[in-house]
């Protein structure tokens, strides 16, 4: 059964909302909340088994079962004291093979804000998904337009084979992380020469800011192992109208080709469900932003436009 648009952006927007209450209820009784050191502003939603580890170190969390809460320490005023703690953490966590998500260790920093938009901590990237923070991304739509018909194409990327996650799925043109220090802008730069060979100064040239899509996602609704983390995420968008001599092509093995379709043919692959479910997220604002999926051609256009732009429940950056 081919998925609707909708059921596609439900893959990605997946813990239920605060006014569907039952589930809503279900779910928060289900899950702990991370605390900042105030004990007052939230950070991420954690699965129990990751805050059955934590409780292992009451130097660095203070947990209320009663509350369902995790306080990061109190004595851990500074994002110093805070980076330092939890960077010892992980490495151990790492070492001891403690969690299969640490196995991705990437070396990379991802920065956590606070609710005036100031750095809170650094964390290594690999810790992030099990802390349920927010995490941060851009992804780059690349499509050629003909001059005459306004027939669009895309340029679509297979994922390699090697992938640890999503392995062989559609993608989008180039996506990465937002590691410390870099801005969008010159991730999007960095991202666009590694993984599709495009030259710097053409990106500069044609890169264009066109929004975000942010959404709470949960991989299985299995509470009680890492398949269950839960992800609050924030893509950056942009696009690049590609000249026609322009071939985006792997560099770095994380795809196996790129191929360039017509929306007919995304539609359908869509649809099947081959991509990546948040490219998928991306694809859909795409159609959107260029009117090819309209308040007219979808019935269910508002929940759809919603749903790719939750207001997540933590200070954002």
């Amino acid at each position: 059964m081919p998925y609707s648009y909708l059921q596609l952006v439900e893959r990605i927007d997946v813990v239920p909302y605060r006014h569907e209450t039952d589930v809503f209820s279900d779910f928060r009784s289900r899950v702990y909340r991370l605390i900042a050191h105030d004990g007052k502003q939230p950070l991420g939603y954690l699965l129990p088994c990751i805050v059955t580890k934590l409780a292992q170190h009451p130097k660095i969390v203070v947990v209320d079962d009663f509350a369902r809460t995790v306080q990061l320490h109190p004595s851990l005023k500074t994002e110093k004291d805070r980076n330092e703690a939890l960077s010892e953490l992980a490495s151990q966590w790492r070492d001891e093979k403690v969690f299969e998500t640490l196995k991705g260790w990437r070396n990379e920093l991802y920065t956590i804000y606070d609710n005036t938009k100031e750095p809170y901590m650094r964390l290594e990237r690999a810790l992030c998904p099990l802390l349920g923070i927010v995490m941060y991304g851009c992804h780059i739509n690349g499509y050629v337009e003909d001059e005459e018909t306004g027939e669009i194409k895309l340029w679509i990327p297979r994922r390699s084979a090697t992938k640890p996650t999503y392995p062989g799925m559609l993608d989008n043109m180039v996506a990465g992380g937002l590691g410390y220090p870099h801005g969008c802008f010159d991730t999007c730069v960095k991202e666009c020469y590694e993984e599709a060979g495009l030259e710097a100064e053409y990106v500069k040239k044609h890169l264009k800011s066109v929004g975000m899509i942010s959404y709470l996602y949960q991989k299985s609704m299995d509470f009680d192992s890492e398949d269950g983390l839960i992800q609050p995420e924030v893509e950056y968008l942009y696009d690049i109208k590609m000249d026609k001599t322009v071939i985006p092509h792997p560099v770095d093995n994380e795809a196996e080709d790129f191929q360039l379709m017509s929306i007919a043919e995304v539609d359908q692959r869509l649809r099947n469900g081959e991509f990546k479910p948040n490219c998928a997220g991306v694809i859909i604002d795409f159609f959107i932003r260029h009117s090819i999926v309209t308040p007219e051609s979808e019935p269910d256009f508002l929940t759809i436009v919603g749903k790719l732009h939750r207001l997540l429940p933590f200070p954002l950056r």
